[in-house]
């Protein structure tokens, strides 16, 4: 169970970057190549909660270092902030919602930090076990 946490872990950290990412072409596809509406944009963001969820989930129960599970929870917030908080202020508050994309930056940079150290938990859990020594020697041929 814990590996195939860990690799949950691991698969939703990608999906999620995978997902700023494609957040990022499309906002480009609507701003600077005027191809396409904001809906798409809008959909896989709020998509995006699902990997996050994942990763809440699994981080829990692929026992997953303290460090990780506080970074885990301010990417979740950074991200609640972002796309329910920060985008809803832009008739009341521009300023405020103009840190919309600055706030994709952090979710980019949180989420590679954290797929990183994912990929070192699940090589962790892969690496063979620590070997004993052999504590009886061999007898030695005393011709």
């Amino acid at each position: 169970m814990l590996k195939g946490s860990r690799w949950i872990y691991l698969t939703a950290a990608g999906l999620f970057l995978l997902g700023v990412v494609t957040q990022v072409f499309l906002a480009g596809m609507v701003v600077v190549a005027s191809r396409m509406s904001w809906n798409n944009h809008i959909g896989l963001g709020h998509t995006l909660a699902g990997p996050l969820l994942f990763m809440l989930i699994s981080m829990y129960l692929g026992r997953l270092p303290g460090p990780m599970k506080r970074l885990t929870w301010i990417l979740f917030a950074v991200y609640i902030l972002q796309a329910d908080v920060v985008i809803f202020l832009r008739h009341q508050a521009p300023l405020v919602s103009a840190l919309h994309p600055v706030l994709a930056l952090l979710d980019f940079a949180l989420g590679l930090a954290l797929a990183r150290r994912a990929w070192a938990a699940v090589r962790q859990v892969q690496a063979p076990a620590f070997e004993q020594p052999n504590l009886v020697r061999p007898a030695i041929d005393q011709r």
